[in-house]
């Protein structure tokens, strides 16, 4: 071998043992460090996951804390006979008649809560229902109007109606133990769907009486004058018996609202319900929205809005139906 290949050859050495030695520092120095950082790494993923998950422990814990102080007595039995009590004092200084409370239910449920059915059957004026109803809704408890049924062969004046409420009510068994429907300090306090709201701000659901017609049956056909040709307004759907036909309530089912039209004429009921097609008085439509106070609903290619206490022939337009959704969606209850 001549100088020039020993010089090659020891350069040739020299780099190999360059490799190898670079890769045995990664493999014994930098390695331990990679993986270290990655380790840190999955565990600052884990205490973010572990962060967030404290935190919904936590508000469930404080909306768990807060539902065990709007429950019924945890004694299922005598939360019931509480409530009915309760139920029968406000349905006197709503100024009813003829006052039966029962319980329809007691349901256990997983160890957890009971479920308690009511039925308040009476005899009142419109204004004294929804005065009772106000009260109820008002108060700061684990209850909900499930279904309310009013009926009345008088349709002048101020007629008394037949008043069927069934109510659902909410006892946790790890409330503590009491002998008040209500817990300490708390009898006063409003509830959050009520906050704010006022009765006077429902006076005209029942100034507005959808149980009083002052006509026998359904008007005559109407025959237009020839008039001279101006600019057409907007027609409005429907034919006149729509203007017989009443919005007249809105009931929370959970996170759902149904809504109910009168028919005078027919002296017939129509439950709405979110995102349901209907028909009645000739028109026909789907239901977008349900709120306590009104109800939006897709006629033909526009979305239409009826107040409470309204007939159809007074839905004013709210916008074409193609700027909303496909998919109703739930509108809340403020």
């Amino acid at each position: 071998m001549n100088r020039r290949e020993k010089i090659l050859a020891i350069a040739l050495l020299g780099a190999v043992g360059l490799w190898a030695g670079r890769s045995l520092v990664s493999d014994v120095l930098l390695a331990p460090i990679t993986n270290r950082e990655a380790e840190i790494k999955a565990l600052e993923t884990d205490v973010d996951k572990q962060g967030e998950q404290i935190q919904t422990i936590m508000a469930a814990t404080r909306k768990y804390a807060e539902l065990k102080k709007q429950s019924l007595p945890p004694d299922a039995y005598d939360a019931a006979a509480l409530h009915k009590i309760w139920l029968l004092e406000k349905a006197e200084e709503a100024g009813l008649q003829n006052i039966v409370v029962d319980r329809s239910r007691i349901v256990p449920v997983k160890q957890t809560y009971s479920s308690i059915g009511m039925k308040v059957t009476a005899e009142g004026t419109l204004k004294q229902v929804a005065d009772f109803l106000f009260a109820m809704q008002s108060a700061d408890l684990l209850q909900k109007v499930r279904k309310v049924t009013l009926r009345t062969d008088e349709h002048q004046g101020d007629p008394k109606l037949e008043a069927t409420i069934e109510i659902d009510a909410v006892a946790i068994n790890e409330t503590d133990p009491r002998d008040t429907l209500f817990a300490d300090g708390r009898d006063e306090a409003v509830s959050a769907l009520m906050a704010g709201k006022t009765r006077e701000q429902y006076a005209s659901v029942t100034d507005r009486n959808p149980f009083v017609r002052g006509y026998n049956g359904p008007p005559p056909p109407k025959v237009a004058d020839k008039q001279p040709e101006k600019d057409a307004e907007p027609k409005k759907p429907g034919i006149d018996v729509a203007e017989h036909v009443y919005l007249v309530g809105s009931v929370a089912k959970g996170d759902r609202w149904d809504a109910m039209l009168y028919d005078r004429t027919t002296n017939r009921e129509t439950l709405l319900r979110m995102g349901e097609a209907f028909e009645v008085a000739g028109i026909k439509g789907t239901v977008v929205t349900i709120s306590t106070d009104y109800v939006t609903m897709r006629i033909e290619e526009d979305v239409w809005r009826l107040e409470l206490g309204q007939n159809l022939r007074q839905i004013e337009k709210v916008q074409p139906a193609a700027a909303q959704s496909d998919d109703p969606t739930t509108a809340s209850a403020q």
